[in-house]
Order: C-alpha cells, then sequence, then structure tokens
C-alpha cells in the first residue's frame, strides 16, 4: 500500500472523527434546548400547581374546611360554586402533578440513550483508532523494509562501481607501467 493510501486512510478516520465530534456538539446542544424548554414547561406547571394551590385555600377559607369536609357531598345552595372549585382544582392539581412525573420520567429515558449512544459512539471511534494505528504500523514496517532493500541494492551498486573504479585503475597503472618500461627500454637502447 502506497504511502498516499495511508495518509488518505489517516486524512478519511481524522475527517470522520471531526464528524462524530461535531455530531456530538450537536447533539449535546439540541440535549440543553430540550433541557431548557422542558425546564421552562416544569417551571410553568410548578407556578400553575402554585397558584392553583393559593386559589384553593382561599376558597376553603371562604366556605371552611369544617363544611367543606362535612357536606361536600350535599353542600347548600351558598356554597356549592366553591365546593365545585375545590374538586376542579383537586383534579387539577393531580393532572398537573401527573404531567411533571411523565416529564421526568421521559427525561430519564432520553437521558438513559443518550449516555447510550454517547457509550456506543466512544467505543467505535475507540475501534477505528485501533484499527487505524494497526494500519499504519503495517505500513511503515512495509516502507521500512522497502527502505532496507532499496539501502541494500544501492549499497551493493556502490560496491560493484567501486570495483570496477579499482580494475579500471589497476588496469591504467598496468598501462602506464608497460609504457614506462617500453620509454625506458628506448633511452637505455
Amino acid at each position: 500500500m502506497a504511502f498516499s493510501d495511508v495518509f488518505n486512510k489517516i486524512t478519511d478516520f481524522v475527517s470522520s472523527t471531526g464528524k462524530q465530534v461535531g455530531d456530538v456538539i450537536s447533539d449535546k446542544a439540541q440535549e440543553a434546548k430540550d433541557y431548557a424548554k422542558d425546564a421552562v414547561e416544569l417551571s410553568n406547571l410548578k407556578n400553575q400547581i402554585a397558584s392553583n394551590k393559593v386559589t384553593l385555600k382561599d376558597n376553603y377559607a371562604a366556605l371552611g374546611e369544617f363544611y367543606f369536609s362535612k357536606y361536600k357531598d350535599a353542600p347548600s345552595a351558598e356554597v356549592s360554586e366553591n365546593v365545585k372549585a375545590i374538586a376542579d382544582l383537586e383534579q387539577a392539581i393531580s393532572d398537573l402533578e401527573a404531567k411533571i412525573t411523565e416529564i421526568k420520567d421521559s427525561q430519564a429515558e432520553a437521558k438513559a440513550a443518550k449516555e447510550a449512544a454517547k457509550e456506543e459512539a466512544k467505543a467505535q471511534a475507540k475501534a477505528a483508532a485501533e484499527k487505524t494505528t494497526d494500519a499504519v504500523d503495517e505500513e511503515l514496517a512495509k516502507v521500512k523494509e522497502a527502505a532496507g532493500d532499496v539501502a541494500d541494492d544501492v549499497k551493493d551498486a556502490a560496491k560493484d562501481v567501486k570495483d570496477a573504479v579499482e580494475d579500471k585503475a589497476e588496469d591504467v597503472k598496468d598501462a602506464v607501467e608497460d609504457k614506462v618500461d617500453e620509454i625506458k627500454d628506448k633511452i637505455e637502447d
């Protein structure tokens, strides 16, 4: 595998990891938005409950707890509106509390699902990193081996050139000695 292929694999991995990080950030932003929305809704619901409780207390005060407890099933005409208002508020409070429980349960489920997804993404990223590291190590070993082979080839070629130069130098030396001897013989003659 060529170095460019390894580089492309690394680039693809980094790009993929960046996208995963971007997705996680986007998910966290959406989670914060959803949490804020739920917090506002919970606050509104709690405010409604508090308001209803104040109204309920006002109605109880107007009617009187004793009278309500004793005559709520058969109230006199003068207090029937108060009795009905109290019964309606008690039902409204019960309904609002049920909605709060539903929202909190939904939040807990969503949080658990997001945590599971986050852990899965971490595991996948770790596996991808290990796979990429292994691929890079394999390619690096191949490059080192190829570099060693090239170095051996260059060393062998250099030795061959050295031997050829030495042989040529020996031949030139012999030729020069022969010429010197020839000239020497001519001079002596």
